[in-house]
Parts: C-alpha cells; sequence; structure tokens
C-alpha cells in the first residue's frame, strides 16, 4: 500500500529534441568525441601555422600554438557557431535560446578550455588537467567552462566514417606537426632533443 513518490519536474528540465518532441532523457556526455573534436581542429590550425611560418616554430614550455588558438576557435564559435571538429563530428554548442555563443562568452570559454583543461599545454601539466577534466564530464555530464557560462553541448547523430575520417586527419596532422617539431629541435638543439627521449 505504499505509493512511490513522483518527483515534480521543473520546466528546465524537460527536453525537447529538433523534431519538437519530448525526450526521455539527455545524450549523454561524450568526453572522447570532444577530444577527437578538439585534436581534428589542432591538427588544421597547427598545419595552418606550420604554413605561414615556413616551419620556423620554436619550442617552448608554454606552447604558443595552443594560445594563439582561443581568439580563432572563439571567432569560429561566434560566426560559424562551430569549429571545423565540431562540425564532422556533430557537436554543437548554445547559450540558453542562442543559436551560436556571443564572442566575449565563446573567447571566455576557450581560454578557460586551454587554462583549465588543458593546462595551457604544459607536459605533465596538461595531462593531469585533461583527465580532470575528463572525470568531470563523466561524473556531472558538464564541463567547469561550459557550466560557468550555462553553454549546453548538442551531439548530432553521425555515420562512423565520420569518426574515421576525423582520427585519421587528426593523427597523420598532429603527427606531421609535431615530427617536424621534433626535427628542428634535433637541428637546433642536438643535446636537449637527445635527452628528451
Amino acid at each position: 500500500m505504499f505509493m512511490k513518490k513522483q518527483k515534480a519536474i521543473e520546466p528546465s528540465e524537460i527536453l525537447i529534441g529538433d523534431d519538437g518532441t519530448v525526450r526521455d532523457k539527455p545524450i549523454e556526455a561524450n568526453p572522447w568525441l570532444r577530444f577527437l573534436a578538439r585534436a581534428f581542429d589542432y591538427s588544421l590550425f597547427f598545419s595552418f601555422l606550420w604554413a605561414i611560418s615556413a616551419g620556423k616554430i620554436e619550442s617552448t614550455l608554454v606552447p604558443l600554438e595552443y594560445f594563439l588558438w582561443i581568439p580563432v576557435e572563439a571567432a569560429f564559435l561566434r560566426w560559424l557557431g562551430t569549429t571545423p571538429g565540431k562540425w564532422v563530428l556533430g557537436i554543437q554548442l548554445r547559450q540558453g535560446r542562442l543559436p551560436r555563443l556571443d564572442y566575449p562568452t565563446a573567447l571566455r570559454r576557450s581560454f578557460n578550455v586551454w587554462f583549465r583543461g588543458l593546462g595551457m599545454g604544459v607536459p605533465f601539466l596538461n595531462v593531469i588537467c585533461s583527465l580532470v577534466a575528463f572525470q568531470r564530464l563523466k561524473a556531472f555530464k558538464v564541463t567547469t567552462w561550459d557550466r560557468d557560462d550555462h553553454i549546453q553541448i548538442r551531439y548530432l547523430r553521425i555515420g562512423t566514417w565520420r569518426i574515421v575520417l576525423a582520427l585519421l586527419i587528426a593523427t597523420l596532422g598532429l603527427g606531421f606537426y609535431y615530427g617536424q617539431k621534433y626535427q628542428i629541435l634535433e637541428k637546433t638543439h642536438p643535446q636537449k632533443s637527445a635527452n628528451s627521449l
């Protein structure tokens, strides 16, 4: 004779799909897809930097290329609503009812991803920050930088070929870039590159 207590649903908890129907549960957070989209974006951007710098990119403790991506990513998010990697992998960002982020919000988000999520690209610190961000996303279904600005992430259904394409481009692009960077380091500082192995 015990009745199960029903929880009242807040209007903000009602999920509505693109077709206007109410969905039972949210799409699960996918840190691997987000990581792959970012790797895809970095591979394109780093290759572009490599081309315009004629292969003269220096190695520093805080890699400059990650920092340079911040305003570029913010511009993509503001004017196109996505980045190339997010577009290929069907990831969309929204803030409330707005289809795109405004530029200050997009810039703040990109900076926070670089600082909190990537540890500024500093070796070892970036691994720790990435692991913490991964665990938080799996546990809470939102990253701190998206939570702070009330940004919702939507994952569209995509074919496996898009994941394979993104993985291939990200692997080849980043492999080429860091391979070239290592060769420059080896030529300019032979002792330093030998010690890094």
